[in-house]
């Protein structure tokens, strides 16, 4: 019988990913990123799914990034999941934020994030702009739970250091360090920037190219088993 189910549960996995693979291999490309720098990494999330624009062939790389937008990027750059939870009844987003709604189209995505221990305040509004500071801070937990990444032991002197979130500069410091931000000329960060959809997408394909050039040496953090 175990077998059967087995070969019944691999036989599902392999029609599930030639789906998903078939979509992914069917998205139209973005008609509106075709001066956009980092268009071949936009192309790239596109391809695996993480990316889905505004439209089937609208990205709207300038657009400001919205923490419903922002949120729902991260779970799926680092495939953040309820797996290894279990729950007495199925929860809601509006029992953990006050502005998230449970029929919007990110609601699971913000619930997900929650029970993963993202530091993110109950009273966050879905539809305002991300801050660099708030996405790296966010992007940096999600990723460290996908493993535990070796980091050397240096500290990075960021030139406008006192105009970050106390709260934030862990997250930042190891951001710079695994490589997947970096400062300006000037050695500034600029905490406040308001991350164009662009802007965020790039950095997005870094930590997903992280993840995957080291999660053969990255020893996963053991899941929780209680809600």
């Amino acid at each position: 019988m175990k077998k059967r189910r087995s070969a019944a549960a691999a036989a599902v996995a392999i029609m599930l990913s030639a789906s998903i693979a078939t979509q992914a291999f069917a998205a139209a490309p973005f008609s509106d990123i075709a001066n956009v720098s980092s268009k071949a990494k936009i192309e790239g999330l596109q391809q695996l799914g993480i990316v889905k624009g505004v439209s089937d062939t609208a990205f709207h790389p300038e657009d400001s990034l919205t923490a419903a937008q922002g949120i729902s990027l991260i779970v799926r750059t680092t495939q953040l999941s309820l797996a290894a939870i279990s729950f007495p009844s199925a929860p809601t987003a509006d029992g953990f934020y006050t502005k998230v709604k449970n029929n919007a189209w990110y609601a699971e995505d913000f619930v997900i994030a929650h029970y993963n221990g993202l530091d993110i305040p109950a009273d966050i509004d879905p539809k305002s702009p991300l801050t660099k500071e708030q996405f790296i801070h966010y992007l940096v937990q999600a990723i460290e739970l996908t493993g535990q990444y070796p980091l050397v032991k240096m500290f990075i002197p960021i030139q406008d250091e006192q105009d970050i979130t106390v709260a934030y500069q862990g997250t930042i410091q190891r951001a710079l360090l695994y490589k997947i931000v970096s400062l300006d000329e000037e050695g500034k960060f600029d905490p406040a920037h308001l991350l164009t959809r662009a802007e965020a997408a790039a950095i997005l394909y870094d930590a997903h190219s992280f993840i995957e050039a080291h999660k053969d040496n990255a020893a996963a953090p053991e899941p929780e088993t209680n809600a």
